[in-house]
């Protein structure tokens, strides 16, 4: 016999149907808040009623630049077109060609202020324009004082470039000439660069020295605790060894006029490699204190320019004349072989890449301007790359990632030279007259002198983007990295501090990547435990209280069921219902109750 389940009474029944009714209610409550659990509501946002009348201004204008539109089609009178032809912040590219010599300082860089003299006109001569093809920069006063004086110069200080100037424009000057009254243009060796403002300078940490007037390279020791600079100048010659973290003076040596130091590289071996301007020759001298060990002859090393040392192999590989590069053998302290550049007038830089043991050369001011990659595993095995459009290549720097080669253009822009492609795949904005080029191995980035804009910029070889701008004085000429991602950089500022002679700068600074925030720990019933009484306890991600240990678990469980749950139990809920309901009705009479199952009666 099955036991009877149901409400017996017709109150009960009644009072069994209420309380189905209640659970559908909640369970129809329940299921919406179901869904929100597994899909987020979207957020509601409030919008404002449009403003008729602000929509009504701005319809105005419009309506308003229809007449002027119409008037552009009106010749204007001839008086009337020559005032506006005259007022006109244009320059006239149809000019003869003047032969004035101008000169811009301070660097290219759009939204700088600049000096501009020019050179080379007559006695009263005045300069009507300075600019791009479109823009005259010359503000009104300074063209009324822009006349040549008795030796046929003049000096415009605070020209200002324009912000929004066009980067790459060539930049021109007019002058009218007294003697026949005619205007003349010039085209300057100069274009308008990006801007010189600082990026990412909080990246960086370094230093700065000041040493007598003359530096022209430096170089890292292996260990990259030293750092050795070279001086050349008419008033002396000398070699500095600095504590490269400090750049304090550790030692020096003013070496003899004959010898001239000039380019400089550090081996493993304690010795320091430089080579001299006035013959041509290389000269070594020991690490520790500077001393001279030897030289070798101009028979052996003809006219020595650039030298670089592989440390791994033992070997020095020295830049010279003619598209020569000697290969000397470190620990013999001789040479063993040759490497010919055909088309080089001269090597002007080397750079070494240690990762694929590969020579990148440059051709400086050749009339054909190239770069080389040179395959020392391969047999010396020379790849060139034309470098078109570059008023000459002094410095280029090889990725190992992305197989690039970056060369410093004299210009305003690093050139990107694809070694598949075999040719120039992108230009980058950097400064005035970029010139020398490093790789970084520990930054992974490339690093380039803007000569006249003052600037050192980092690009990202990835993206070839500028992600950093530096400061480093007036004039950087030369760059040098160590092997802990330290980079020396070399101003020739020519300052004049009071003293008898002028001093130059040595600057050095490295890259520290951004530290990411660290990531909050789970909190756990140990560490609750443990906990300090000291310490505040940490703020959890989510604000929420959570449920206790194990009822976490058994509601994840079951919230996978929660909807098909709860349709389960609103059809049962609403069949109690619909049988209460009917049940009642039976037993006021108001149905027969042979109408109801034997176990409702």
């Amino acid at each position: 016999m099955k036991k009877n389940l149901l409400p017996k009474t017709a109150s009960q029944r009644a009072i069994a149907g209420l309380t189905s009714l209640a659970l559908v209610a909640g369970g129809l409550t329940v299921m919406p808040y179901a869904g929100a659990q597994d899909e987020p509501a979207e957020p509601v946002v409030a919008t404002a009623e449009p403003n008729n009348d602000a929509a009504a201004e701005e319809a105005a204008p419009a309506e308003a630049a229809a007449p002027e539109a119409a008037a552009e089609d009106e010749a204007l009178p001839e008086g009337a077109a020559a005032v506006a032809l005259a007022n006109a912040p244009q320059l006239n590219t149809a000019l003869p060609t003047g032969d004035a010599k101008g000169f811009i300082t301070g660097g290219t860089a759009a939204g700088s202020e600049v000096d501009f003299q020019v050179t080379g006109l007559g006695d009263g001569d005045k300069i009507v324009s300075v600019g791009t093809e479109h823009v005259n920069w010359l503000r009104k006063d300074q063209s009324i004082n822009a006349i040549a004086d008795a030796s046929g110069n003049v000096t415009i200080k605070g020209v200002q470039i324009p912000a929004d100037a066009k980067t790459g424009e060539h930049i021109y000057f007019t002058y009218l000439k007294a003697a026949d009254s005619k205007e003349y243009e010039v085209m300057l060796d100069a274009t308008v660069t990006s801007s010189t403002e600082n990026i990412n300078v909080d990246q960086y940490t370094g230093a700065k020295r000041t040493l007598l007037a003359g530096l022209t390279e430096s170089a890292f020791d292996p260990s990259s605790k030293e750092l050795f600079v070279t001086r050349n100048s008419t008033k002396g010659y000398t070699i500095y060894k600095l504590d490269a973290k400090t750049l304090d003076v550790l030692a020096k040596n003013d070496v003899e006029e004959k010898y001239a130091a000039d380019g400089i590289a550090v081996d493993n071996k304690g010795q320091v490699w430089v080579t001299n301007s006035n013959d041509g020759t290389i000269s070594v001298y020991r690490q520790s204190d500077l001393t001279h060990i030897k030289t070798f002859s101009k028979q052996i090393i003809p006219e020595a320019k650039s030298i670089v040392i592989d440390n791994k192999n033992n070997l020095a590989y020295v830049g010279a004349a003619e598209g020569k590069i000697t290969v000397l053998d470190i620990n013999q302290e001789k040479p063993i072989g040759t490497i010919e550049l055909d088309g080089f007038d001269q090597v002007a830089s080397l750079s070494y890449d240690e990762q694929t043991n590969q020579l990148i050369a440059t051709s400086g001011g050749s009339p054909d301007p190239q770069v080389a990659k040179v395959k020392l595993s391969e047999g010396k095995k020379v790849d060139r790359y034309a470098v078109k459009g570059a008023e000459g290549v002094v410095g280029a720097a090889y990725d190992p990632a992305s197989k690039n080669i970056f060369v410093g253009t004299g210009a305003s822009e690093v050139a990107v030279i694809s070694t598949k492609d075999e040719k120039i795949i992108a230009t980058i904005p950097t400064g005035a007259a970029a010139t020398d080029v490093r790789y970084n191995a520990k930054d992974k980035r490339i690093y380039v002198v803007n000569q006249s804009g003052g600037t050192v910029s980092a690009i990202d070889p990835a993206t070839n983007k500028v992600v950093a701008n530096l400061s480093v004085g007036d004039t950087p000429v030369h760059l040098s990295v160590a092997p802990n991602g330290a980079v020396a950089v070399v101003n020739k500022a020519d300052k004049d501090i009071g003293a008898q002679d002028l001093v130059d700068e040595v600057y050095t600074f490295k890259y520290n990547a951004p530290t990411p925030p660290p990531q909050p720990k789970p909190s756990t019933s140990e560490s609750s435990t443990t906990q300090k009484p000291t310490e505040k306890p940490k703020p959890t991600e989510d604000p929420k209280p959570k449920p206790p240990n194990g009822s976490s678990d058994l509601s994840s469980k079951l919230g996978k069921y929660r909807t098909i749950l709860i349709a389960i139990f609103s059809v049962l809920g609403l069949t109690g219902i619909i049988a209460g309901a009917v049940a009642a009705m039976a037993h006021a009479n108001m149905i027969p109750k042979e109408w109801l199952p034997p176990q409702f009666r």
